[in-house]
């Protein structure tokens, strides 16, 4: 028969108090945090697939920030684009009623210098910003995309493309509108016409008091309008791509918190059980030494 001495009774009591404080404590921060996984070493492949959720949950929320900035920036430039619209419909209807044989000089240079305004509205228009950014830029997006005195800072044959953001795991979706495109004639597109030099030329042929050419300078801005419509109508399209992207990462990132919750987080209703079996231990343990080492020795220690 194995003999247990008095000592070896005194440390076993300890060592079951110890063992069941412990268990206490740990049940007790479950409770508390809601979280039975804190650290790795409280279940490594459950933290580490927890780390994963969160990293690819860090990314989705990175696309949904992109894709709300340029939600945002281009909603900018479907502004600008609607008001570059609307000038052009008004130099439309200028240039119409002042094709009129029956009009007067007068009342052509009249027309003229509302065409002149409609003009440096137009300028304005095309240096819109966004923040500190100019929406129609291309390569420097902190210099404006137009000079009044110079024209395009920038080639417009070169640089017709538009800026692009990663808002899906394979998505990258355009976040820019193009200036080229929408006021700029361009090489490679026979049929664009320059904005800028579409109003000077009626400003000058009012001023000139020239019907004909006033009349030949109405398909013109007819067709700056259209070109000024098909880049509003792409930068809707684009506003759309990032909406649904937006979507799709917003509902990835639920996904991926359920995931992570699921690994990491605590049964209610368990946690607390577990902590009423933790405190039923500790009680038990101390009752257990209380009769090893006697009430005035536990007390001490």
């Amino acid at each position: 028969m194995i003999r247990v001495t008095q000592s070896r009774q005194s440390g076993l009591a300890l060592q079951a108090i110890t063992l069941a404080r412990a268990r206490l404590l740990e049940r007790q921060r479950v409770a508390m945090s809601g979280q039975r996984v804190n650290k790795p070493s409280d279940d490594p492949a459950a933290a580490a697939r927890a780390r994963l959720m969160g990293e690819l949950d860090a990314r989705a929320a990175s696309h949904r920030t992109a894709a709300n900035y340029g939600v945002s920036r281009l909603g900018t430039a479907d502004a600008a684009l609607g008001e570059g619209g609307n000038i052009l419909i008004r130099a439309r209807q200028l240039a119409t009623a002042m094709a009129n044989d029956t009009m007067s000089a007068d009342e052509r240079t009249a027309a003229a210098s509302e065409v002149a305004s409609l003009r440096r509205a137009m300028i304005d228009v095309m240096n819109t910003r966004y923040g500190d950014e100019y929406v129609f830029a291309h390569v420097d997006t902190r210099s404006p995309p137009y000079d009044p005195n110079t024209g395009f800072t920038y080639d417009v044959d070169t640089y017709d493309q538009v800026r692009e953001a990663e808002v899906g795991p394979t998505q990258r979706v355009e976040i820019g509108a193009s200036g080229s495109h929408a006021f700029a004639q361009r090489a490679a597109d026979p049929n664009s016409v320059d904005i800028i030099s579409q109003l000077q030329d009626l400003e000058t042929d009012l001023r000139n008091n020239d019907a004909d050419s006033v009349r030949g300078d109405i398909d013109g801005l007819s067709t700056a309008f259209d070109q000024v419509l098909a880049e509003r109508t792409r930068v809707g399209v684009r506003m759309a791509d990032l909406r649904r992207a937006d979507e799709a990462a917003t509902q990835a990132s639920s996904v991926y918190e359920a995931l992570r919750s699921d690994l990491v987080d605590a049964d209610a209703a368990e946690a607390f059980s577990q902590l009423s079996l933790a405190e039923n231990t500790m009680q038990a343990a101390v009752a257990v030494a209380s009769r090893v080492l006697g009430p005035s020795l536990l007390d001490a220690g």
